[in-house]
């Protein structure tokens, strides 16, 4: 059983579906009827596998959550949260109102609607995959099942208080990740000790002491050792209260307030304890460290073992890597290490990354903190015994970076598509980040937006329609593809290939295909350059002038335009230097060595268009004459295959053969442009993959043909992709040269031949290259050269010893300086 859509009246911003009940199209729903008056629910659909509800601030986004859990656990629903700009809302007596509730399900296995039927009055034997569930005046349960389109059974359910009580246990349990609990910087170890003796869920007992922050204990310690200085002479004193101004008295004083100030209200105190657990899971659930072994260390700690101790936490932090395998989600930094200590009564947490420094957390960013948090969190939960789950999680973006925000998603979808022996997990995330939309999958993406006055929030049906303006506006600015934002960046002529690029991917991924044949669009950016004549000089804006280098990609046409643009990469960087290597671009025309490339007969691929099967070119080209350029049906049917291949002379493509035929519809001749010619391609192949009857026709063959050309030049893009990514991530120049200077070093520490420092320096030389931070390396070599004068008398040892060796550390940021000083210039 999964949640299919949730229904929402007169809740907080939700008021009611005011453009559906306008619509003079729409029939009432019988649950929309209100004592004779009709009043639509505000629906959302939620998607099988994970729902991304986006929308400007005060949208209702976040009320949409906790709507989803009480429509199904029937709690905590209250007269306050009525919306209070409804007409509805009232202090009148015997009109006071509820919230209404109402959810979908569907996909109901046997098992399921035995399940529903004990708790409502349907017949044993009728059989449903899906019903309807209304939660009217907070307890009053009514459930739909469709007979039709348009009708509807309706029966009781819940109908004694036992049956309503027991209603939610039927259905999918909501469940929560914590978005403002992150992993604390320490742990007490009794708290863990005492946590493991307890069920989950009861409040740990402890010290006030054990409570407190290390910084809070530093300043009661300190306190401690003044009040030990000054006890002699309270030993002497007869009377503390006489002794008032006494040294003792004020440390006495002093350590009250501190303890006072560090007391913790009721809410601090249960985040604590949710920090404390969140400890617990991560050492016993995801690392599973046997408790024998943690109440030994315990001991050991508290005994002062330290050789003990030491070895008990290498053991530790060993199987905690192992086990937590963090570097593979978290890819900022794929050398990251988390390791436990042990300070005082505390294990600490610490961080070690690809420097080979240790960090505390208050020493990184909270972003890395609150992932590591989240990530925790999805590895230590435990599935419900009996029945699906569904995860709901308000705004995680607010502590993560964007790269973080990415990651996230590989948490999403490790829910929804579990690798392991759980079963999937449906996902409802409120974001208001464009980091945290997957562009693979737009379909999940609904977009909420508040009306004015009465109107409160409703779900905006028409965002592709509308060119995802709505999107856009939920932001609160414009979202579109940027440069330079991904792990690999794929740059093409213009936005008609984007288009396409990016529409096939997503095809494709609907279509189940391998990953090498498909794009992950979350990471690599496409940008279009506005023609190829713009890609070198949008190349070098992203390699030309850094030392580090974003990983570049080029799809070009194998036109006059293409050639031109892929020669200037071969020598239009700074001092006429190849831009980008040549395995780096790939031209259309490549592709037609391919045996499994199905193209019309004696056509040789040019463009991106040329890779679309004509019968999908066909029905593309007339929706775009019926729906832009109103074409008349007589119009559009003199478009077809045969017409388009007569066309096909002259080494024409397959785009420029549908613009002349529209050029012959009409007396003034009709236009068709790229951008909309493609986006009808994508709409066509997305359409046509839902229907069954296609499957008997001739574009069952177009859409056969349309993926394996894609799977073809995503293969090849694939490779690209990998090999750029691989040489990005390959030791740089400025690494090279630190080893080589600190193994120079070690053997020079003091003094060294002039004949030692031209080895090492013509060993530098020669893993250099052609690129621009070689080019400032090499000017400085040759200064460190002539300013210590290495190559006369090479056996005297080299001047000023000290100064070399600081020249010797600025050749390693040559590079980089020079950089930013021409940066500076521009």
């Amino acid at each position: 059983m999964r949640l299919k859509s949730i229904f929402v009246r007169f809740y907080k911003s939700f008021n009611y579906d005011y453009i559906r009940k306008l619509d003079p199209r729409v029939k009432p729903k019988p649950w929309e009827m209100m004592d004779g008056m009709w009043y639509p629910y505000v629906q959302v659909p939620i998607d099988p596998k994970v729902t991304t509800i986006v929308g400007a601030n005060e949208s209702g986004k976040s009320h949409l959550l906790s709507a989803i859990e009480k429509a199904i656990s029937g709690e905590k629903i209250k007269r306050e949260d009525f919306c209070r700009y409804s007409q509805f809302f009232t202090v009148k007596q015997g009109e006071l109102k509820f919230p209404d509730f109402g959810s979908e399900w569907s996909d109901l296995s046997e098992e399921d609607q035995k399940k529903v039927r004990s708790v409502s009055e349907i017949p044993e034997a009728t059989i449903f995959d899906r019903f309807f569930i209304f939660r009217n005046n907070k307890d009053y349960l009514t459930l739909y099942l469709p007979d039709t389109e348009d009708k509807y059974t309706v029966y009781k359910a819940g109908y004694n208080k036992n049956n309503v009580e027991s209603f939610p246990s039927i259905l999918p349990h909501p469940f929560r990740i914590e978005a403002d609990i992150a992993l604390p910087d320490s742990v007490p170890i009794k708290k863990i000790i005492e946590r493991i003796k307890k069920p989950e869920g009861t409040k740990t007992e402890g010290t006030k002491y054990e409570f407190l922050e290390r910084s809070q204990r530093k300043k009661i310690r300190e306190l401690l050792e003044t009040l030990h200085k000054n006890s002699d002479s309270f030993i002497k004193q007869q009377s503390l209260v006489n002794q008032v101004d006494s040294e003792f008295s004020k440390t006495i004083t002093s350590l009250i307030t501190a303890l006072k100030s560090s007391a913790m209200s009721e809410q601090e105190s249960e985040k604590r304890e949710k920090e404390f657990d969140l400890a617990y899971k991560l050492i016993c659930k995801v690392a599973k460290v046997d408790t024998e072994v943690l109440s030994n260390l315990a001991d050991s700690m508290l005994e002062g073992k330290g050789g003990y101790t030491e070895g008990l936490l290498k053991m530790i932090n060993n199987h905690l890597a192992e086990s937590l395998n963090f570097p593979s989600w978290w890819v900022q930094d794929r050398q990251f290490c988390l390791l436990l200590s042990a300070r005082d009564h505390d294990l600490v947490f610490t961080i070690r990354d690809r420097t080979g420094t240790q960090y505390s957390f208050a020493e990184r960013s909270s972003g890395l903190k609150y992932f590591l948090s989240y990530y925790i969190q999805y590895r230590a939960h435990e599935p419900h015994d009996t029945t699906p789950e569904i995860l709901l999680m308000d705004e995680p973006d607010a502590y993560l970076s964007s790269q973080a925000q990415q990651d996230l998603l590989k948490i999403f979808e490790a829910f929804a598509n579990p690798q392991d022996a759980r079963h999937p997990v449906q996902v409802v995330y409120v974001t208001h980040s464009p980091f945290l939309i997957d562009k693979n999958h737009s379909e999940r993406i609904r977009v909420l937006e508040k009306g004015v006055e009465e109107e409160g929030t409703r779900v905006v049906k028409d965002a592709a329609k509308n060119h995802y303006e709505p999107l856009r506006s939920a932001f609160g600015a414009f979202v579109g593809e940027t440069a330079f934002i991904g792990n690999c960046n794929l740059m093409v002529e213009g936005p008609a290939d984007q288009i396409l690029i990016a529409g096939a991917a997503t095809y494709l991924r609907s279509r189940n295909v391998s990953k090498r044949e498909m794009l992950d669009l979350n990471n690599i950016t496409i940008v279009p350059a506005g023609g190829a004549p713009h890609i070198p000089y949008l190349v070098y804006l992203a390699r030309g002038r850094d030392v580090v280098q974003p990983a570049v990609i080029v799809l070009l046409d194998s036109d006059q335009g293409g050639n031109d643009a892929k020669k200037n990469l071969n020598r239009g960087g700074p001092k006429r230097k190849q831009l980008l290597k040549e395995n780096f671009i790939l031209q259309i025309g490549d592709l037609a060595g391919e045996a499994e490339l199905s193209l019309p007969k004696g056509i040789e691929p040019i463009e991106i268009e040329d890779l679309i099967p004509l019968p999908i070119c066909v029905r593309a080209a007339g929706i775009y004459a019926r729906e832009v350029c109103g074409a008349t049906d007589s119009d559009v049917a003199a478009i077809t295959e045969d017409a388009i291949l007569k066309k096909l002379t002259d080494g024409k493509t397959v785009f420029e053969a549908i613009e002349a035929c529209f050029e012959e519809l009409s007396k003034d001749g009709l236009h068709i442009e790229k951008v909309g010619f493609a986006r009808s391609v994508i709409g066509t192949i997305t359409k046509l993959s839902k229907e069954e009857t296609s499957r008997k026709t001739n574009f069952t063959n177009g859409l056969n043909k349309f993926e394996e050309n894609f799977k073809i030049i995503f293969r090849r893009i694939d490779r690209m992709k990998r090999d750029a990514e691989r040489e990005r991530t390959d030791e740089r120049v400025s690494q090279k040269i630190d080893r080589l200077k600190e193994n120079f070093l070690k053997d020079h520490p003091v003094c060294a031949n002039r004949e030692d420092a031209i080895v090492l320096l013509e060993d530098i030389e020669s893993m250099l290259d052609d690129s621009f931070e070689c080019d400032a390396i090499k000017l400085k070599i040759q200064n460190l050269r002539r300013d210590y004068k290495l190559e006369a008398d090479m056996v005297k040892p080299v001047d000023n010893y000290e100064k070399f060796k600081e020249g010797l550390e600025q050749i390693k940021y040559a590079g980089r300086i020079a950089s930013q000083e021409s940066q500076e210039e521009e």
